[in-house]
């Protein structure tokens, strides 16, 4: 795979490693031996590229503050050409055409379910669910009618001709258990990792969650809440109707959110904020 990204930028370079059978990886899952890409070169994602090792790093400029273990290929625009590359040379595994399903676990008529999905025991699927690739939903959850899981999240860049261009998704999506999930709620799929909500979660209906998002344990979410990407949810806490969590946003424990609130910023533990922006009350 290393020999194919290399010819893909005209590189005429030998390296003296291989690249792992999953060969590229984001920067908040890094791993050695991948493809990788930094927007930015800020002082925090320099120091994590640099606790890894044989990586092939596309980046705007090389930065002599980089490993020299690293492969550094310059690139107007890394984010575009990592997922140009995905796209064009990612094979994707099936492991199962059918879904695995555990013990008196219901799937209701009407539904829809992708490859690579795996449902625990007890579980119940509503009528008209939609289900994509790569999910795994746990024990004891409910998922109600026409919840949509596991589709691509919604991300576009601008191509070479100034184009819009879709972000190529193929992550997936781990449920844990006890978890409900109301009617009409869309999960998207992580783009390389796993959109992951853990156990206990309530999910009323009309909620929509981005990619990459992740949420503790025990959390209930009123109906018509929106998480933008990459959002990090902790435990325990409470957000009110039609509340907006911004993409990237991290939100501690036990914290209530009170409804219609536009949340731009992190919130630590233990705080009621409501508003537009919202704030610390």
């Amino acid at each position: 795979m290393e020999k194919k990204i290399l010819k893909y930028f005209n590189i005429k370079k030998k390296i003296n490693f291989s690249l792992n059978e999953k060969w590229f990886s984001s920067l908040n899952n890094l791993n050695d031996n991948t493809l990788c890409f930094l927007s930015e070169t800020t002082k925090e994602e320099i120091k994590k590229i640099n606790k890894k090792k044989n990586l092939i790093l596309l980046l705007k400029k090389k930065n002599k503050k980089i490993n020299k273990t690293i492969i550094q290929i310059e690139t107007r625009d890394p984010k575009l050409y990592f997922f140009e590359l995905v796209k064009k040379l990612y094979v994707p595994k099936i492991k199962n055409i059918k879904p695995i399903i555990g013990k008196n676990t219901i799937i209701s008529r009407n539904s829809s379910i992708g490859v690579n999905v795996i449902i625990g025991n007890k579980t119940k699927i509503c009528s008209n669910v939609v289900i994509g690739d790569n999910v795994k939903i746990g024990n004891n959850c409910l998922i109600k009618s026409g919840a949509v899981i596991g589709q691509k999240g919604f991300q576009a860049i601008r191509g070479e001709d100034g184009n819009l261009i879709e972000i190529f998704h193929i992550g997936g999506v781990e449920i844990k258990d006890y978890v409900t999930i109301g009617a009409l709620n869309t999960i998207a799929k992580a783009t390389l990792d796993t959109t992951f909500i853990d156990s206990y979660n309530k999910f009323d209906d009309h909620i929509h969650v981005a990619h990459n998002a992740t949420f503790g344990k025990n959390n209930i979410v009123c109906a018509a809440t929106i998480f933008g990407g990459s959002v990090k949810i902790g435990e325990k806490n409470f957000f009110g109707l039609n509340s907006t969590i911004r993409n990237f946003t991290t939100i501690g424990n036990s914290n209530l959110v009170g409804q219609g609130s536009n949340v731009v910023k992190d919130i630590g533990n233990n705080e009621l904020v409501y508003g537009n922006p919202a704030i610390k009350h």
